[in-house]
This record gives structure tokens, sequence and C-alpha cells, in this order.
């Protein structure tokens, strides 16, 4: 199967799951269309979805952007009020508005499929220049076991999509819940996440002609601002404010040299070493 064929079924799933509930929602208040109906509309909708989605040129790169998580994540959620606020539970209206919530599940995974095929297209095309290890490496480092971790970095997005939907659905069906319940349940995913986030044991680092490969996942030279080497770390820096620096601790860099060489072939040094290096080129004195 073409991996491009992922994305555009999620996209289309998604605006059948997203319109669907709509149309019935407005229907059942209207006596206007069936159930069937809508349903058939958003089916419609999800293939016409699809073929647009074909024809947008190099479209898992578009994908992979915030903005495209803001536009398929925030909608499905604006049935949440109108599915709490429901007064009678187990009523049609209130059973399409899970329904609809659950949009944020394919929401969620448009812009990780995006992501994913674009890291993988740009590894394909790849040449790598220096490859360096971060940290113990003493399982093989060959990069192999980050596919089950990708697998479980999106296993915990879909954990954090279906909550906002158990959540909606509890209140809706059961009552509103303790704070201190809340709180500890969401306190426990939050963790979940950041343990996730933390991988720099056994990491293998290469700077290729296409960008910053980390194990399987390749970052183009253009989504950085720069890199940074302080004291304790190598430090990677995006340009988005959102989006924190990298860092990498230099003692478990196996050939710190070798990547910091080929480092400076693609990427400014943004600390002061690089400006000393900057003025020198330019032929200026530095103070």
């Amino acid at each position: 199967m073409n991996e491009r064929r992922v994305p555009e079924a999620l996209i289309g799933v998604y605006v059948a799951t997203v319109l669907g509930p709509a149309v019935a929602l407005w229907g059942h208040g209207t006596d206007r269309i069936s159930l069937l109906g809508a349903a058939a509309v958003a089916a419609g909708a999800g293939a016409l979805a699809v073929l647009a989605a074909r024809s947008v040129e190099d479209l898992p790169a578009r994908l992979a952007s915030l903005r495209v998580a803001a536009v398929t994540v925030l909608p499905p959620l604006s049935y949440l009020p109108y599915m709490v606020l429901s007064t009678a539970p187990d009523s049609t209206p209130a059973l399409l508005s899970v329904v609809g919530l659950l949009a944020v599940v394919p929401g969620v995974f448009v812009p990780v499929s995006g992501a994913v095929v674009r890291s993988r297209r740009l590894r394909a095309g790849a040449t790598e220049l220096a490859v360096v290890t971060v940290g113990d490496d003493s399982d093989g480092g060959d990069g192999d076991d980050n596919d089950g971790r990708n697998l479980q970095v999106v296993a915990a997005a879909t954990v954090a999509a279906l909550s906002v939907v158990g959540f909606g659905a509890f209140v809706l069906f059961v009552g509103e819940p303790e704070s201190g319940t809340f709180v500890t349940t969401m306190g426990g995913l939050s963790t979940t996440l950041l343990l996730l986030a933390d991988d720099d044991d056994g990491t293998e680092l290469a700077v290729t002609d296409a960008g910053l490969r980390v194990d399987r996942t390749i970052t183009a030279w253009d989504d950085f601002q720069g890199y940074r080497v302080t004291d304790d770390s190598v430090q990677f820096v995006r340009p988005q404010w959102y989006l924190p620096a990298r860092s990498f601790e230099r003692e478990k860099i196996s050939d710190e040299d070798a990547l910091l060489d080929e480092l400076a072939e693609f990427l400014p040094r943004l600390d002061e070493q690089g400006r000393v290096e900057m003025a020198a080129l330019r032929g200026e004195r530095v103070a």
C-alpha cells in the first residue's frame, strides 16, 4: 500500500466523522434529513476529502505542522459542550455528540501520519555524513527498537485523545467527577508523556545531507534555527517558540568532534564560539 494513502484515508475518516453528526443533529432538529441520509452525506464528504487530498502536492509535508494539528483536533471538541449540556444522556443528540467527539482520534493521527511519512521519505533519500551514539549503545545501536518507541508515542497520543472523549462521556452518562479524580488522571497521563520524551539513552544521531536523524526519525535542516554548544550539552534550536531546544549531553556523545564538524556545514552555531567564528570569517575583530 502506498504510504501516502494512510494520511489520505485518515483525512476522509476525519471529515466524515466530524460532518456526519453535525448533519444528523441538524436533521434531528428540523426533521429534514434522516440518520441514514446524514450518514450518506458524511460518506460522500469523506470521499471528496480523499480526492482533494490526492491533488495536494507533497501532502505529508503539509500535514506535519502545528497548524494542521489545531485544525484537525479543535473542531471535534465543539461537540463536548453540547454533549455535556444535554438533558437526556440516552437521547439521539447526546449519542451523536459522542460520535462527533470521537473525530478527535483521526484528527490526532492526520498530522502524526504526515510527519511519519515525511520522515521516512527523507531517511530513504538521505546520505549520512557522520553517525554518533548518545548514551548506552550496548543494545546494538541500529535504531530498530525505535519502531516500538514510535508506537508508544502514537499510543500516548491516542490515549490523550480518547481521554477527552472518555471524560465527556463520563460527565454525560454518570455525572460530574470529583476534581481530584480528574486532576489525578490527567497528571498520570502527563507523567507518561514526559517519560516517553526522555530518550537520550541509546540514541543514534546522524548528520545527513537531508537533515538530522535521531534514530529512525529525520528532521529537515530548514526546521532548525541552529545549534548551541554549552558546557554540558549540544542543543538543537527550533525557530518556533513553542518547540523547545532538543538537547544531548556532551559526555554521552561517542564522537563529538565528528558531529560538530559536520553540523557546521548545515546549521549556524548560535553560542559565543559561533559568534567568534563568524566574526573571524568576516575579518571582524571580536571584543
